[in-house]
């Protein structure tokens, strides 16, 4: 019986998340669809700052020293938030919130603090300050006004959740998940090809159980901060995108590539030859 791809969507996590699912049946692709959108709204209840009794929130409100209980997805992204930020120096990190605040304006333009601002607001950041026990299940800021922000990582996370949905329950072999047209995980291939074909800027790349995601200032301006310089990045850099084996790494690298010089950037793939860097 011949597949056809069928196409969904779903509003969740402030963007568009979109699964092309090749399937011989349109009634088990819904069903299929709609388990894995189910499961990213769940996800968004957990990790997004913006709802009140997220985990993430429950972490940003508690005191200092004071032990926060979260769940698997929180516990997964701040450990693997803090082994991407270990392997870039530096350049990653989802405790970026105070700079971020004094940073930059609501409306996406630079903000001009004072040194003394900044040095502050630098102070509140950096996962030396967060103790994540895995074990426990807990997670302890020990610097006042620490703010995590799962943003650059969640929606990855969210769509390598969704993956495993789709091939453990529902015995998916061939999807191409895309959220909001930046982080896009392909596995299998669409039919009669040997992998997905995307866009990343002005080049086509073919994907085989991989993910790719970009990273730029199209839509929000001056919002990416350098957390080893405490300043915004120039927004005259291109467009950067990364090639990785899961949404979670390639999401948090484009914005790491944002951060990193191509010095930088070269040395990173020669000591991890399972990713690629893309300038648009």
């Amino acid at each position: 019986m011949s597949r056809e791809i069928f196409r969904f969507g779903h509003e969740a996590m402030a963007t568009h998340f979109q699964l092309l699912l090749p399937h011989e049946d349109n009634l088990l692709a819904n069903g299929a669809a709609q388990a894995v959108f189910n499961d990213i709204d769940q996800l968004e209840k957990e990790l997004s700052r913006f709802v009140p009794y997220s985990d993430i929130s429950t972490l940003n409100r508690a005191d200092v020293n004071e032990p926060v209980q979260v769940q698997a997805a929180c516990m997964d992204c701040l450990m693997f938030g803090k082994m991407v930020w270990e392997s870039t120096q530096g350049a990653f990190d989802v405790t970026i919130g105070p700079l971020f605040r004094l940073l930059c304006e609501p409306d996406g333009t630079p903000a001009k603090p004072t040194k003394a601002q900044r040095a502050e607001a630098a102070s509140k950041v950096g996962f030396q300050h967060l103790e994540i026990d895995p074990d426990a299940m807990t997670v302890t800021k020990h610097a006042p006004g620490m703010s995590i922000d799962l943003g650059a990582i969640g929606k990855g996370y969210a769509l390598d959740q969704a993956a495993i949905t789709l091939r453990n329950d529902h015995q998916i072999t061939d999807a191409l998940l895309n959220t909001g047209d930046s982080t896009v995980l392909a596995f299998g291939s669409m039919p009669g090809r040997e992998g997905w074909q995307v866009r990343a800027g002005h080049e086509v790349v073919t994907l085989h159980d991989q993910a790719l995601s970009g990273t730029g200032f199209q839509h929000k301006g001056a919002h990416i901060i350098d957390p080893r310089t405490h300043r915004a990045v120039d927004v005259s850099r291109h467009l950067r995108w990364s090639i990785a084996p899961n949404a979670t790494l390639a999401d948090a690298l484009s914005t790491a590539f944002m951060v990193m010089t191509q010095k930088e950037i070269t040395a990173f793939l020669t000591n991890h030859s399972d990713v690629r860097a893309l300038l648009s």
